[in-house]
């Protein structure tokens, strides 16, 4: 059996004679060098082109796209992507690291009227302050606006502003004096002893009033000088802690009753009377003595009366009356030993503990 054996053989490609040949193509076809040479170009530029466009985020006044761009400053960037820019609006931007951003800030108008003239400006953002200087408005403690100084701008605001009159004024005034009380058993409960006396003081204050239409519309204390010091009062208290009503009717750590009826509350005077005075009842008036309506309170009643500003009268007994009473003018009149102690207690706030 005959076997037919077929061998192939590679051949390697003569590059000399491809060379060649490629020559006598070109010299036979001109136009295809051409085609060829603008087809690598446009090539090489797309690539070109390609690697150089930069993504730039662009946050505008909130709204946020990204931007491919060959440019490489805001201004270029911006105007390559066609977004325009107003006056006023404030441009930051970070194109050097690997996240590339351009924020923009929209100004817009708030307008300003001082007195009736009105004056726009425009910001990106602030307070109404901010506005004010821009506007070229002083603001002061006379100045008045219908918006707070401190409140956010926001497009289309209108900002009214009043300047007032300012009007100094000059006042003398009293200096209340401090009542401090101190307390022993070995005097009845009720009874009062003026230690030390008290006097009001004086000072000197200076004001600020702001005036519109002839009116005040505020007034501010400017500063204040003390020309005159008042002198404190010391008063001493009895508790007389033995006595009946003490025993029957004991204070909480406050200093006020535990058990009593009902509290009434008013104003309260004081008075003093001539010896050999009688009360409405036919006692003698002391220490304890008080004068009531006795339609509101009974003759009699027991009472423990205390001050809203902390004055402990204690102890008491209605037992006298009088016209201020009767016409509700006052709640109770506690009597004092002296004219000097009246003066001292005056008209005062009062809660009327009845006991019995």
């Amino acid at each position: 059996m005959n076997i037919l054996k077929i061998h192939s053989e590679r051949r390697v490609p003569d590059f000399s004679t491809l060379l060649e040949k490629g020559k006598d193509m070109v010299k036979r076809h001109p136009a295809w060098t051409a085609i060829a040479g603008l087809t690598l170009v446009s090539f090489v530029m797309i690539y070109a082109v390609t690697a150089a466009l930069m993504p730039v985020t662009v946050d505008d006044n909130g709204a946020t796209r990204t931007v491919f761009t060959l440019g490489r400053t805001p201004e270029t960037i911006l105007a390559g992507a066609g977004i325009s820019l107003a006056d006023d609006d404030i441009v930051t931007a970070s194109l050097n690291g690997p996240d590339k951003h351009i924020c923009i800030e929209r100004a817009f108008d708030v307008s300003v009227t001082v007195n009736g003239d009105a004056k726009v400006v425009r910001l990106t953002n602030g307070t109404v302050s901010d506005a004010l200087k821009l506007a070229g408005v002083q603001a002061d403690s006379a100045t008045v606006t219908n918006v707070a100084a401190n409140a956010p701008l926001s497009d289309g605001l209108n900002i009214c502003v009043e300047q007032l009159e300012a009007v100094t004024r000059t006042t003398t005034e009293e200096v209340e004096f401090v009542t401090s009380y101190r307390y022993t058993d070995e005097k009845p409960v009720g009874s009062r002893v003026y230690l030390q006396v008290g006097k009001a003081g004086e000072k000197i204050c200076t004001y600020t009033d702001y005036v519109k239409d002839g009116e005040v519309v505020r007034s501010e204390l400017v500063s204040e000088e003390l020309t005159k010091q008042p002198v404190n009062a010391v008063v001493l208290v009895g508790q007389g802690k033995g006595s009946e009503m003490a025993t029957l009717f004991p204070l909480d750590e406050n200093g006020l009753p535990i058990n009593y009826k009902t509290v009434l509350e008013g104003t309260a005077c004081a008075y003093t009377a001539k010896p050999g005075a009688v009360t409405a009842t036919g006692t003698v008036p002391q220490i304890g003595t008080v004068a009531v309506n006795p339609k509101i309170i009974p003759y009699g009643s027991k009472l423990f009366i205390v001050s809203n500003d902390g004055y402990v009268y204690g102890y008491a007994t209605a037992e006298d009356t009088g016209g201020a009473l009767l016409s509700n003018k006052i709640i109770a009149d506690l009597y004092m030993d002296t004219r000097e102690d009246c003066f001292q207690f005056g008209r005062r706030s009062v809660k009327v503990y009845i006991l019995e």
